[in-house]
């Protein structure tokens, strides 16, 4: 697969480049929040709260980490 990127400013290149990482980063985070709520910490529901305000956020910018990684 190739993409090509044309752009004269270097923060818009950047943070096309970094995309992916960033990506792999937030999914990263969601999973720690899930496992916190679900593995270590399974009476306190602020993890809970938080992994949902965070799918919640990402489907509101159109991202969807479930369907994209299951």
């Amino acid at each position: 697969m190739k993409y090509i990127i044309e752009t004269e400013d270097q923060d818009e290149f950047r943070r096309y480049f970094n995309g992916p990482r960033l990506y792999s980063a937030v999914w990263d985070f969601q999973q720690f929040l899930r496992a916190k709520w679900k593995y270590n910490d399974t009476t306190n529901e602020a993890w809970q709260d938080a992994a949902q305000e965070l799918t919640n956020i990402l489907v509101d910018h159109g991202i969807d980490m479930e369907g994209d990684y299951n």
